[in-house]
């Protein structure tokens, strides 16, 4: 990746110093992790911010904290290191990224994901060995702290010194439900959009609370005083579509659930509006992984971006959702 504001002379200790900075959260730490004078560490920083022209760091009594401009040098620099890194490897000799990597998905994004990468690793990592689990995406952070998978697209961030979690889709949710349910409760002429408000009354199909979509709904209708009409509680993300195709009722999913069936079904998918709802799906992994794990989430992310890109999957992709 090109950088333009970091020149051929951009001094990579600097970059490295911090790093060691934003992931203690503390200067007097980083310096002692690093046996630099903390007087030392900070004008390097300085000198970073300078160099770069903005505020990386904000600091107070109990530490540092990374500003957005930090944040996102935060996941360039460990992208960057990674690579260097690998090149070494490769200038080295060293051989292919080989073993076992279990992958953590939910219904939705395992359905989209799962096939272009597993045919993308079988031309480029051979030797590592692919399985997934499909799991409810709130379960995912639970299955990275127990060891149980290697990373997962999840819909809940965790963080930590142990455990990285990066932001790399945002999607906005949709009303779904045959045309002829939902055209009796539209209060506009715009189809393409459904407002939050119209949601009174209409038959609605959502999974259980502690699940985000439900969690988001309720709370958006009762600080608006809306009743809402749930018909059910379903967990599974293809029974949900399912009813809506029958026109048992209408449900809330990302508009790429239903892509293909919109071409058979006279169904409305219209943007849910004042307010938008919006979900992110997070990369989660361990700081400390095999170099399979790293190899196979360097192409799940290259696949997001190409699925997003070709319209295949109806997000927005987030620049910098690097590993």
């Amino acid at each position: 990746m090109h950088h333009p504001s970091m020149s051929s002379s951009f001094d990579l200790r600097r970059l490295r110093y911090f790093v060691k900075v934003a992931e203690a959260g503390s200067l007097t730490r980083a310096a002692q992790a690093l046996h630099v004078a903390q007087p030392a560490l900070s004008q390097q920083i300085r000198g970073l911010e300078e160099e770069l022209g903005v505020q990386l760091l904000t600091r107070g009594p109990r530490g540092v904290a990374l500003t957005e401009a930090g944040g996102r040098l935060l996941d360039e620099a460990r992208h960057i290191f990674e690579g260097i890194k690998v090149g070494i490897e490769r200038v080295k000799g060293g051989p292919e990224p080989e073993g076992q990597v279990v992958i953590g998905v939910g219904q939705l994004s395992g359905s989209i994901l799962m096939a272009p990468l597993f045919l993308l690793a079988g031309e480029r990592l051979p030797r590592v060995h692919l399985q997934v689990r499909e799991r409810l995406g709130g379960l995912m952070p639970d299955l990275i702290l127990s060891g149980a998978v290697d990373f997962a697209l999840a819909l809940d961030p965790l963080g930590g010194r142990e455990i990285q979690s990066t932001a790399i889709l945002t999607e906005d949710l949709c009303l779904v439900g045959q045309r002829r349910l939902v055209d009796g409760f539209l209060r506009h002429s715009n189809m393409e959009r459904f407002s939050f408000r119209d949601l009174e009354g209409l038959p609605l199909y959502m999974a259980r609370r502690g699940q985000f979509i439900r969690d988001t709904v309720e709370q958006t209708a009762k600080s608006k005083g809306i009743q809402l009409n749930l018909r059910g509680e379903v967990d599974s993300h293809h029974i949900l579509k399912d009813l809506a195709l029958v026109g048992a009722g209408c449900c809330i999913l990302p508009p790429t659930s239903v892509l293909r069936d919109r071409e058979h079904h006279d169904l409305y998918v219209g943007r849910i509006t004042a307010p938008i709802i919006r979900r992110q799906t997070f990369l989660v992994h361990r700081r400390e992984m095999s170099r399979a794990a790293a190899a196979v989430i360097r192409l799940a992310v290259e696949v997001v971006e190409s699925l997003v890109a070709s319209g295949a999957w109806q997000a927005t992709f987030k620049r910098g959702s690097k590993v």
